[in-house]
């Protein structure tokens, strides 16, 4: 499952130098406060980018981050409204150099196919391709947009190059797999992790996993309280948090404009707490 596009911005807010000055990060062992947005089911639904996790997996190093042999690529499916997509990364062998928009193909491995097959995967290089005006399709907002061809039983298909991965990314996905390590398919199956989130301050918001203990009933929209442990979109690593109680919602007061939308700040008050 792709992550949304609004958690991708919350990463690159709390990386900002400028902003981490105007927010206060809950600390490892200080409660919080959290609104639950979701009930991860399968681990890659723990996933930023189920393809990277895959390619870590799978034995990609930090040399090879740096040496530019691991590569965004995809292609998109031609559909009534917006396009759709698989999108993935490609390992190359050294030696071998790729340039952007560039159509390759690979031996894919699938990552995650909740949204179609193939949608997020890991692959490896085999060749170069020579694309054609008809493996093309001009799209309302992607604009010229390489199409998406079968998939052999093997999972070779072609691509397009899309950019190189940063260290940043490898650091980012090497961090979330250690989190998740934390996280047992167990909990996933009985619905013990939740996702949720709150603002620290500033334009921005934190994403948190956290543990529900046995007996607690939670939902979407249900607000908790929780002690902190590691949180998403940065280099934390640890033990998740813990959540503590459901809580009433907040008072007004309690909730931060960010982004456009009233966010709960991680500090509110916790107050008047509801069953267990």
């Amino acid at each position: 499952m792709q992550i949304p596009i609004w958690k991708a911005v919350s990463i690159i807010l709390l990386s900002m130098t400028g902003l981490t000055a105007c927010v206060s990060m809950p600390a490892p062992g200080e409660k919080f406060v959290m609104v639950v947005t979701g009930f991860p089911a399968i681990r890659q639904q723990l996933q930023d980018y189920p393809g990277l996790s895959l390619a870590l997996k799978r034995g990609v190093t930090e040399e090879d981050v740096s040496a530019g042999r691991l590569v965004r690529t995809g292609c998109y499916i031609q559909k009534a409204g917006p396009a759709g997509r698989r999108f993935g990364f490609t390992l190359l062998p050294e030696g071998v150099k790729v340039a952007r928009h560039e159509v390759i193909t690979i031996s894919a491995e699938e990552a995650d196919g909740t949204d179609g097959p193939y949608a997020r995967f890991f692959g490896r290089y085999l060749r170069k391709y020579s694309a054609v005006g008809a493996n093309y399709f001009d799209d309302a907002i992607f604009g010229k947009a390489f199409r998406c061809g079968p998939v052999s039983s093997t999972g070779e298909m072609q691509v397009a190059v899309i950019s190189p991965v940063h260290s940043w990314d490898y650091a980012f996905a090497k961090a979330e797999a250690a989190r998740n390590s934390e996280i047992s398919d167990a909990e996933l199956r009985t619905g013990r992790i939740v996702m949720g989130e709150c603002s620290p301050g500033g334009d921005s918001w934190i994403l948190w996993k956290v543990r529900i203990p046995i007996g607690m009933d939670v939902k979407v929209g249900d607000y908790i309280e929780a002690i902190a442990g590691s949180h998403d979109g940065s280099v934390s690593v640890g033990p998740i948090s813990e959540a503590i109680r459901r809580i009433s919602p907040p008072r007004k007061g309690d909730f931060i404009r960010t982004q456009g939308r009233d966010t709960v700040s991680c500090s509110a008050h916790a107050e008047a707490p509801i069953g267990n």
